[in-house]
């Protein structure tokens, strides 16, 4: 077939750029937020096995990580490290300083000792997404996060970042902070939120940025990530303090990967709080999500259907770009659907990107 001039260069273009598409198609990973006691549940866990995923996106807390002050514990890190190795499998590593359960997940001597002031803040979570509707208000659980706009907390918690980078930089794939998002405040009638009195959103901003710095300094040869979702005190797009633009402008200024924690294609609410930014984060960079609990339930209001896992893949590779998709084993959806459904890795290809 012959083409002529500018209709030979749009079709040797698209020809071109479907084929990179197709093979850079983002990395399949089981994400695991519940690592027991002696990992057993990392070894017995057959979906690893699955050559549709790369490996697994395992969170650690830090009061595992830091039992108490400044002793250090990775030994469940190097296990689940040793094992996902064995397979021909890698390991992402979650530091997970908040709880959006009754949990606290910060070593004790910040509770204890009152240079922390308390260590931890309480939240809720009964906006959250992953918040099953089928339960009544009484049985939400309440979790903590760390106080990190506090000097003294988050000089401890850059501490342990910068152990863990020594330790592990180069051998893990990759390591991200938990979400943004904190549920906290009381709202207003007019629509301002009154925040406790040890609380403020800008120097909130200011301590994740102050940690991602930390981060991409202590890990050079693996993926720094920052999981950005919401921010307390802004509202996008009608109350726009600047407070996600400029914690994902440092990011690109860093050259750190971003995600989230929650893959729901077209949802309003994250339309214009992440997604946007997401799907104008530039491409040389690296961009992850994960599909949590309940994503799979939500409707996805291009359809007015229950999300499918096509509609996931299809946001994700085709609108947001990913490069790495973290499937937590949400049942009976990840055995009924995500298995059934996710393409072999022969057949895991980008769609073109509206």
């Amino acid at each position: 077939m012959k083409c002529i001039g500018f209709l030979c260069f749009l079709f040797l273009f698209s020809a071109n750029t479907s084929l990179i598409a197709a093979e850079n198609p983002p990395k399949n990973y089981i994400y695991m937020y519940q690592r027991g006691t002696d990992g057993a549940d990392v070894k017995t866990d057959k979906a690893l096995r699955d050559p549709r995923f790369s490996g697994a996106q395992i969170v650690y807390t830090w009061r595992e990580l830091e039992p108490s002050k400044d002793r250090y514990d990775f030994s469940a890190i190097k296990e689940d490290l040793a094992y996902l190795d064995s397979i021909d499998k890698r390991l992402w590593i979650q530091i997970q300083e908040k709880s959006f359960t009754p949990r606290r997940n910060v070593p004790d001597y910040l509770l204890n000792d009152p240079v922390y002031q308390g260590g931890v803040i309480k939240q809720s979570m009964l906006s959250a997404p992953e918040r099953d509707p089928d339960k009544p208000l009484s049985e939400d659980e309440y979790g903590w996060s760390a106080k990190m706009w506090q000097a003294p907390v988050r000089e401890r918690y850059q501490k342990l970042i910068r152990q863990l980078g020594a330790e592990f930089d180069g051998k893990v794939v990759g390591i991200n902070f938990s979400e943004s998002s904190m549920d906290i405040g009381t709202e207003n009638a007019d629509g301002s939120t009154t925040f406790p009195v040890d609380f403020d959103p800008q120097a909130y901003v200011d301590a994740i940025q102050d940690n991602m710095r930390v981060l991409a300094d202590s890990f050079k040869e693996s993926i720094p990530m920052v999981y950005l979702n919401f921010v307390p005190g802004e509202w996008l797009p009608w109350n726009d303090k600047g407070y996600m633009r400029t914690l994902f402008a440092e990011a690109s200024k860093l050259k750190m990967g971003i995600g989230g924690p929650d893959l729901m294609p077209y949802r309003k609410s994250h339309m214009s709080q992440t997604y946007g930014f997401f799907k104008d984060y530039p491409d040389e960079l690296v961009k992850g999500m994960a599909v949590q609990d309940g994503n799979l339930r939500q409707t996805n209001p291009k359809t007015g259907k229950k999300n499918t896992v096509q509609d996931l893949l299809a946001f994700a590779e085709g609108y947001l770009g990913l490069d790495y998709i973290f499937w937590v084993e949400d049942e009976p959806y990840f055995g009924n659907e995500v298995l059934e459904q996710l393409p072999p890795p022969d057949r895991q290809g980008i769609p073109d990107r509206t």
